[in-house]
């Protein structure tokens, strides 16, 4: 066969689903099946392979694979987002402009965002809304908005419709809003202002042709250091006003709850909210951020995740991971597994898609010198996001994965009913032998894809090879993430 040699995530990912992984043993040509009459229903088995006689190389591991045993659906992969004129992304103000002094060019934003929706396939943004869009209340009546005391421009909202509406056709489908803080004028009891607040932002967005999939109450609402607590019944009682006056008018905006700073303050204000049935009807997802929460989960912080990823269980709801960041690579990697493989959550957001070098909480980096762009980089993050999102798309179902003989092992197994994906980690400081048995209902594999991620390579795609067997040997070296797509 052919090698062909992939050079980006970008030819990866749009062209070249065919790749497969090189330095496999251990396989053996395929027997084809001859069909003599159309297949009458149910559909045939899956195709049988020419198993070759000689013996698989030894392996420290083996990784089995049931696509029958089936787990969480996954809604996809994202970052909360910035403008690139937001003074905060480069932590610089132009006096003249009253924007960032440091100008992206528009060819290097769309290289950027290009990088983030089409090579690596995030399909999420949330942006967080600001103080300052109702600056005083507009009148005495919740039910009577006057819009004419609203603020709207740039980052207070229509910035951030006109983001979307450039990233939709690289496939983003997923948006939403997440307000960091009350008006200042606001009641921290009465939620009757906010939701008026909150529902002149989401009628916005729709009427500028962008409605939002989904809406976040509150944005950290248990954050004690941001100075605003807003507690479970505040929560509570908000998702239940704004989500009857959405039925009313119309708008398919679902609610997201309670998007918190860790697992321990989501799970205290999703308990309250979903307890309420007139509550619960109006929620779509369970959200929560890991700060606080390092893993390994050597805190009482993960006892929540696991009640967390229980109660979405008990009312049929996905969990969302969707703020966090890393300054280490490997340490986002194991954070993936655990939070995809351990807790069944279903989506899974960094915290920034770009962002200035000033901070490292970022994914690309944006870099400048005083307030003149110089560049942008990619973070090894990621090329760690891509080795999920460029090969579990929305849809896929997380399937049994499981590794026998070595815990450094790690592995998670993805099926969308005509390919497998499995992500494995080596979280040793060894290179590994691992075995994989693809299990049944897969039938015989004819090709199989791979991208790797280790200390000296970032989101590296792999020589090809033919496959066409239902096990194969491979290696997975020191500190290593490598995603395999079984055709």
């Amino acid at each position: 066969m052919a090698v062909t040699l992939i050079r980006s995530y970008s030819q990866w990912f749009q062209v070249s689903r065919m790749a497969a992984l090189g330095g496999l043993l251990g396989v053996s040509a395929c027997a084809a099946q001859v069909v003599t009459q159309p297949p009458p229903p149910p559909p045939p088995p899956p195709p049988s392979c020419s198993i070759s006689t000689a013996p698989l190389p030894a392996s420290d591991a083996t990784i089995t694979l049931d696509v029958s045993r089936k787990f969480q659906t996954i809604a996809g992969f994202g970052t909360s987002e910035r403008l690139f004129d937001d003074p905060h992304l480069t932590n610089t103000f132009s006096q003249a402009t009253q924007r960032g002094a440091v100008v992206v060019p528009p060819d290097q934003q769309a290289l950027i965002l290009k990088a983030l929706y089409t090579d690596i396939g995030l399909t999420r943004v949330r942006y967080a809304t600001e103080q300052g869009t109702e600056p005083v209340n507009d009148n005495a009546d919740p039910n009577v908005t006057d819009l004419t005391k609203f603020n709207f421009a740039w980052k207070q909202l229509d910035g951030h419709v006109a983001f979307v509406q450039a990233v939709r056709p690289l496939g983003v489908t997923t948006w939403y809003g997440a307000p960091i803080y009350p008006e200042a004028w606001m009641s921290r009891t009465d939620p009757a202002e906010y939701v008026e607040w909150s529902l002149a932002m989401i009628r916005r967005w729709r009427d500028l042709g962008q409605t939002m999939p989904y809406w976040s109450i509150a944005n950290e609402p248990g954050y004690e250091g941001g100075g605003v607590t807003l507690p479970a019944t505040f929560i509570r009682d908000a998702v239940k006003i704004i989500g009857a006056r959405l039925a009313a008018e119309g708008i398919p905006t679902r609610l997201v709850i309670p998007d918190d700073v860790n697992p321990t303050e989501a799970l205290n204000r999703a308990q309250v909210v979903l307890a309420d049935p007139a509550a619960r009807q109006y929620v779509a997802a369970i959200s929560f951020h890991l700060y606080d929460a390092t893993f390994p989960p050597l805190n009482p912080n993960f006892a929540s995740l696991a009640a967390l990823s229980a109660l979405a269980k008990q009312y049929g709801l996905p969990l969302w991971m969707s703020e966090w960041y890393t300054t280490d690579w490997f340490t986002w990697a194991t954070t993936m597994h655990a939070l995809l493989s351990d807790y069944n959550v279903s989506a899974v957001d960094y915290v920034w898609g770009f962002f200035g070098a000033w901070d490292l909480a970022q994914l690309i980096v944006i870099q400048s010198t005083g307030d003149t762009y110089t560049g942008f980089y990619r973070n090894k993050q990621f090329s760690v996001m891509g080795q999920y999102s460029a090969f579990v798309r929305p849809g896929t179902v997380r399937v049994s994965a499981d590794a026998a003989n070595d815990p450094a092992i790690r592995v998670s197994g993805y099926f969308d009913g005509t390919k497998v994906v499995v992500v494995a980690l080596n979280v040793s400081n060894s290179d590994k032998a691992v075995r994989f048995e693809l299990g049944a209902g897969i039938g015989c594999v004819r090709a199989l894809t791979a991208m790797r991620t280790s200390s000296f390579e970032s989101g590296r795609a792999l020589p090809d090879v033919a496959l066409d067997a239902p096990h194969f040997v491979t290696s997975l070296p020191a500190k290593s993430i490598t995603t395999l797509v079984a055709q």
